[in-house]
């Protein structure tokens, strides 16, 4: 059960029912354009980087133990709970590299992917695999993709088939959604500042508030590079503004409170550039969890 008082919080975590995790990350070597969205789990740094391991097409579900199979590339946060509920209590991050900010931090809980989707065709690629997502009926999962091989310069929009909270399948985004081109791994090609850029999340029907699966996605144009489609709950986000200078959330204290971490939740950070952030910039940051 969740802490019943303040009381309550401070005897689980001083009882020993806490985990610090500390984290690096380091942009690769291209700068990252102002006004996009970018997938920190590709990284190096510590957790170690996400290869985006897995068959192509099939859905890879990641967790904390474990990861994608391969390469476990989540923060720890402290194992399995339950009956216990774990929750959030602190966040910070720092970059002491000028371009690196503004910018927006976002933890998310990666449920799992579909790995290398091809950008170089127009026929509808279908994607295999059932989610047992950490959230009843998939509610409150988003979509991303994230270029998992740099795409060129053919303009393309992104279209995708799936099934909503309610388990209605068919369901397509209700907009056109433009790909940006880009030279850089862990982009999300569908954010940016151009016309038709959505981010980080692709938008949903409406009325739809969760994402059980994807039966397929289909790009509007040939072009070169690969992609993996994402499928994740975004948890909190974390504006830093000045270089070398924490950006901190006190989560117990301010609303909403304590986001709460599943067992085996696979968290990872997404990154809002609020300016063209320097290639190789270094991130750190702290994540404090409490259960009880």
């Amino acid at each position: 059960m969740p802490f019943t008082s303040m009381d309550d919080l401070v005897s689980e975590t001083t009882g020993g029912k806490f985990w610090r995790n500390d984290w690096n990350k380091i942009t690769g070597g291209s700068a990252y354009t102002a006004g996009r969205w970018y997938d920190f789990s590709g990284l190096g740094g510590s957790p170690v980087a996400n290869a985006w391991a897995g068959t192509a097409l099939t859905y890879t579900p990641c967790d904390e133990s474990t990861g994608n199979g391969t390469q476990i590339f989540g923060l720890r946060h402290g194992g399995n709970v339950s009956t216990d509920t774990k929750h959030i209590l602190n966040v910070a991050s720092v970059t002491a590299v000028a371009t690196g900010v503004p910018g927006i931090l976002m933890l998310v809980d990666m449920q799992g992917y579909w790995p290398t989707i091809s950008c170089n065709t127009l026929s509808a690629q279908t994607l295999s695999g059932t989610p047992s997502p950490r959230y009843t009926n998939g509610v409150g999962l988003r979509l991303y993709p994230v270029l998992t091989a740099v795409n060129g310069a053919t303009a393309q929009n992104f279209a995708c088939n799936y099934t909503d909270q309610d388990g209605n399948t068919g369901n397509t985004l209700p907009v056109t959604v433009s790909m940006t081109a880009s030279s850089v791994v862990g982009h999300i090609p569908t954010s940016g500042t151009a016309a038709n850029n959505y981010g980080p999340f692709l938008p949903l029907a409406n009325g739809d508030y969760g994402v059980r699966n994807v039966a397929s996605v289909t790009m509007s144009a040939a072009n070169t590079g690969t992609m993996a489609l994402v499928l994740a709950r975004p948890l909190l986000t974390l504006p830093i503004t000045t270089a070398s200078v924490a950006g901190e959330r006190d989560l117990v204290n301010q609303l909403p409170s304590m986001p709460r971490v599943y067992d085996g939740a696979c968290l990872t950070w997404l990154y809002f550039a609020g300016s063209a952030t320097a290639a190789s910039t270094n991130f750190y940051g702290s994540v404090d969890f409490g259960w009880g």
